[in-house]
């Protein structure tokens, strides 16, 4: 996956900001942040990645005696990590960023985000941890449509009232 290259926005984006207030920017970086966040989450909900491609689907479960369960691995991922109050927005003058509220939300995004290996429970006799390494699922990122609204969010804090 090639990630979305962001320097020209940045560089533009320092330029117009160096004429704002700085009370002007932090509003206007907690709005950027609001939005970007609804944006992720709702790609989040579509179980589809930034750059709009569908994410690799869930493994299919299987019951005691070794078949695919009746739904296995069909239903949408990620059900509560779409959930706004699961992200934080912290904005400044500098910029904003977003970030999950807690550990345990913290922990399944970047396991996912990063294609890292999890326990997943027990092996039921032995009792040894059963191990899962999950593909790489990038939930969280800026996608083309971001660039459009970031210049949209740009262009309201430089005209004049």
């Amino acid at each position: 996956m090639a990630d979305y290259d962001l320097s020209r926005l940045d560089d533009w984006m320092g330029q117009v900001l160096q004429g704002i207030s700085p009370p002007a920017r932090k509003k206007a970086a907690t709005k950027l942040g609001r939005e970007l966040r609804q944006a992720n989450a709702k790609r989040i909900g579509q179980n589809t990645e930034p750059d709009g491609s569908p994410m690799e689907g869930r493994k299919p479960r299987l019951d005691r005696r070794g078949r695919v369960r009746a739904n296995g691995g069909r239903n949408r991922m990620f059900q509560g990590l779409r959930e706004l109050k699961h992200w934080r927005i912290d904005a400044d003058e500098t910029g904003v960023n977003v970030t999950s509220v807690n550990a345990v939300i913290d922990r399944l995004a970047s396991v996912n985000q990063y294609g890292e290996t999890a326990p997943v429970g027990r092996h039921p006799v032995t009792r040894e941890m059963i191990r899962y390494r999950y593909p790489e699922r990038r939930l969280l990122g800026f996608a083309p449509d971001d660039e459009k609204l970031t210049l949209d969010i740009a262009a309201k804090m430089i005209e004049p009232d």
